[in-house]
């Protein structure tokens, strides 16, 4: 049985090079067999506003323990292009991905101090299920500081 947080296709899928939207598109910037902090394969996107390089986003593939701290859904806007929504767009893009690899549902986890992530999230739709997780001791986000993450689920479809 396929757990509530995992897809059914774990495996790249061919051809995926761009995501267009009305206003931002998504590149292609590598696909990866594993990541070394969670160990599931992901893509890593360039967000782009006409062909101006405003972020990333990151969808991970698979559900294991460290998904709930992790989330599925990792984006960074650079400083100069915030405040445009420009994460909303990208997320609402990999949503589509997202579905077509059989999620039916994502989570994303956030800072607890990151107010502007939180709203992001919750205008693409996340509800908060679980608030102030402690991060793990020997996890990389303790590491740099992020000692307790919000969990947002967005039900897809």
């Amino acid at each position: 049985m396929i757990d509530r947080y995992d897809c059914i296709i774990h495996n790249q899928i061919p051809n995926v090079i761009e995501l267009i939207g009305p206003v931002v598109k998504l590149k292609l910037h590598g696909f990866h067999e594993d990541n070394h902090f969670d160990h599931l394969p992901y893509y890593v996107y360039e967000i782009q506003k006409g062909d101006l390089h405003v972020g990333m986003i990151s969808l991970r593939i698979g559900f294991n323990d460290a998904t709930m701290v992790n989330g599925h859904i990792g984006y960074e806007i650079d400083e100069p292009h915030r405040g445009h929504y420009y994460s909303y767009y990208a997320l609402e893009l990999i949503k589509n991905l997202a579905m077509d690899h059989g999620y039916r549902y994502l989570l994303v986890s956030t800072s607890v101090d990151n107010i502007a992530s939180q709203k992001i999230i919750r205008r693409a739709k996340g509800n908060l299920i679980l608030a102030d997780l402690d991060v793990p001791k020997d996890h990389i986000y303790y590491v740099l500081g992020k000692t307790s993450v919000h969990i947002y689920e967005i039900r897809l479809g």
